[in-house]
Formats: C-alpha cells, sequence, structure tokens
C-alpha cells in the first residue's frame, strides 16, 4: 500500500498538481509517481546485493523505509515549487519505498518455490487494492482539501500501517540459518551476460518499460481534456488498479502451469490493442474504462514474469543467489525506463499541446502519445523469441 500502491495514485495527484497554482500548467509534476516506481525498481539490485550478505539488515532497512515515507510525505506536503514535489514526493518517496520492497521481495522468494508466478502475482497485485481504493479518496481529499492535509493525514496513516507490518513479517530461517545460506552461494554473473536470453529479456523490459506507467499518469488528464469529471477521471486509475490485481494473480498461475511464453504474448500484445484500438479510436468514457481494463490486466501483469525470466536465464534451480541477481537487473532496468518514460512522455506532450483537442485519432493533442505508448508496448514482444527457441 506505502509503496505500488501510493506511487500508483501520482496520476491523480499531477492532475490536481496540473491545474492548480502554483504548479499549474508544469508537465514535470507528472514526474513524481514515475520517479517513485523508478526508484522502487532502481534500489533493488543493489539492496539485494547487500541482504544477499546480510539478510539480518532486511528489518533495518524496512524501519529506515518507513521514516521516509513519512519525512517525505511531510516534505511533500509543505513544498511551493514543482521541483520541491519532485524531491520530496518523488525522489525521497521512491528511495523509501524501494527500502521497504526489495528485504519484501526475498522475504516471497524465500517462502514460495513451486507457486512463485501465482505468489508474485498476489504479491504485485495486492498494492493495486491499495491504489484501487485510495484513488478516489485523494481525488475527493484534494478537492476538499488541498494537498498539505491529504498528505500529512497519508504520513500518519502510512506510519501505522508500515509499523504494524514489519512487526508482523517474519523469515522463514533463523538469523544462523540466513547467514549460513549466505555465505553458501557464491555466484558468478559473468556466464549469465553472455546469454542471448539475457540481454532479449533486458531489451523487452526496457521497451515494456517504457509505456508500463503511463496510462495511470495520463489516462485522467486525457479524460479531463475531453470533457470527463475529474472524480470519473480518477475512477479510470482505480479500474486500472483493480483488473491489474485479477491480470497479475492470473496471468502468474497461468505461467506456473505453462510457463512464460503465451503469459508474455497475451501481456503485450493485448495491451498493445487496448492502446492503439480502444484508446485510440474512442471518444467516450466508456472507451477509456475499456482501455484502463484491458491495460490493467494484461500490461501490469508482465512484472509477474519476472521471477520466471530470470529461472529461464540462470537455467539451474540450485542457482538461487543467482536469479536473484537477475530478477535486481529487470528490475533494475524497469526503474530506469521507468523514470526516464516519464520526461519522454512529458516531453512528447509538450510538442503537441499546441494543437489541442481535435476530432480524429488520439483526440488531436495525444495522437503522438498514444501512438509512442502503443509502439513501445508491440516491440516489447521481442522477449518471447527467447523463450520460443528454448520452448523448441
Amino acid at each position: 500500500m506505502a509503496t505500488w500502491g501510493f506511487g500508483a495514485t501520482q496520476g491523480v495527484f499531477r492532475e490536481y498538481y496540473f491545474k492548480t497554482p502554483p504548479f499549474e500548467g508544469n508537465q514535470l509534476v507528472a514526474s513524481t509517481g514515475l520517479l517513485v516506481v523508478g526508484l522502487l525498481q532502481t534500489l533493488p539490485p543493489f539492496l539485494l546485493k547487500i541482504i544477499s550478505s546480510s539478510p539480518h539488515y532486511r528489518f533495518h532497512m524496512m524501519w529506515s523505509g518507513m521514516v521516509l515515507v513519512v519525512a517525505s510525505s511531510i516534505g511533500a506536503a509543505f513544498s511551493t515549487s514543482a521541483v520541491q514535489v519532485i524531491m520530496t514526493q518523488g525522489f525521497m518517496y521512491g528511495l523509501s519505498s524501494g527500502l521497504l520492497f526489495a528485504p519484501c521481495l526475498t522475504f516471497v522468494d524465500e517462502w514460495f518455490l513451486k507457486r512463485r508466478g501465482l505468489a508474485n502475482g498476489i504479491f504485485f497485485g495486492a498494492p493495486n487494492i491499495a491504489a484501487a481504493s485510495l484513488s478516489p479518496i485523494f481525488s475527493v481529499l484534494l478537492k476538499r482539501f488541498g494537498p498539505r492535509a491529504t498528505l500529512i493525514g497519508w504520513a500518519i496513516f502510512a506510519a501505522v500501517i508500515v509499523s504494524l507490518g514489519i512487526i508482523c513479517v517474519r523469515s522463514r530461517r533463523d538469523s544462523k540459518g540466513e547467514i549460513a545460506a549466505a555465505s553458501r552461494q557464491p555466484s558468478s554473473s559473468k556466464r549469465l551476460f553472455k546469454k542471448p536470453t539475457f540481454w532479449l529479456f533486458v531489451i523487452s523490459m526496457t521497451l515494456q518499460s517504457l509505456t508500463n506507467n503511463l496510462p495511470a499518469n495520463y489516462l485522467p488528464s486525457y479524460a479531463t481534456d475531453l470533457g470527463v469529471s475529474p472524480e470519473k477521471g480518477a475512477l479510470l486509475v482505480t479500474f486500472l488498479s483493480l483488473f491489474g490485481i485479477i491480470g497479475q494473480i492470473s496471468i502468474g498461475a497461468l505461467t506456473d502451469a505453462i510457463g512464460p511464453l503465451v503469459p508474455m504474448l497475451m501481456s503485450t500484445l493485448v495491451s498493445s490493442f487496448a492502446v492503439f484500438v480502444v484508446w485510440g479510436l474512442g471518444k467516450y468514457y466508456w472507451n477509456m474504462v475499456v482501455t484502463s481494463i484491458l491495460f490493467g490486466a494484461f500490461a501490469f501483469s508482465f512484472m509477474v514474469l519476472r521471477s520466471h525470466m530470470a529461472a529461464v536465464v540462470v537455467d539451474d534451480p540450485n542457482r538461487p543467489s543467482e536469479e536473484l541477481f537477475v530478477s535486481g537487473i529487470l528490475l533494475f532496468t524497469r526503474g530506469v525506463i521507468g523514470v526516464a518514460s516519464g520526461y519522454i512522455a512529458a516531453a512528447v506532450l509538450q510538442n503537441s499541446d499546441h494543437i489541442g483537442v481535435q476530432p480524429g485519432y488520439g483526440a488531436g493533442k495525444w495522437c503522438d502519445f498514444i501512438i509512442l505508448v502503443g509502439t513501445t508496448m508491440t516491440a516489447a514482444t521481442v522477449g518471447a523469441s527467447g523463450l520460443w527457441k528454448r520452448r523448441k
């Protein structure tokens, strides 16, 4: 809730900031959500390296993350410029999210072995419940009380729920067992970089990450440009999140059953259809709802494939530390590209902002943006070629 869930609601904050002084018209405020999600995925490789040699540091990281969640939320509440918002609600909150997320990732892989896809589906789907509920709540609170009271209230709420979560979580092994297990898993990453499948997955993850977070950040703005109320625009993020839960759990279970090839193709191609056809050609609210449903269910599920991609690259169940390393690299790639995608999208929209809303594909000003999202999502199917060769 405090990491992925809050990051997924930034489209609502972006819409409020973009139309309200002192941030009115500033496209940079859209980067807060992408910074949160980007850092959430960029930090794990470095944190996982520390955890693999010193597992007992996990709880120190989580408590530090909790403190930063509170500090960054309060800092954002008193921000008066776009740069301050980006540094607090974006950078600082992203750092705190990474400190909370990386240890949790190791707990999931530690507790679940045979049903890892399903476990990851539930793990990555659960925050969408928070996003689905928080988006309309934040929309109402921002409209009624403004960002300061909303963010201070969130800081208090997050401090309570995160603290309770840390207190309740447990390792599968005791401290001595963790240290012994870490010392028995030496790893050499050089052989992994020589595998074509590794680079195919990195490229696929790069392309998918360019677009994965953009609809959640920009669909509410697209909706309001076409005359939809801010409240109904915020509901689109809710639909994305709710069906993201269903998609991630379903795709995770399907991947456990038949492998990652078909789920990867479903994730990328159905998402491309949702963007190119349903979003691009539609001008009505129901088109936006269907886009949210399809994109949420299939694009968001791509993340669940990460652990299976790592297993395919390593191709040895007795090398769990190498699987964790590959997972970390994929997360790092996703994070870096996710952050960059926000600035790319902002530049594309800034370039077409003078066009305004018009009849035709993509409502005029959004045409280039929709083509960017659809094209890169389609290109992300390149990773399936590595899975296809392995299957044959």
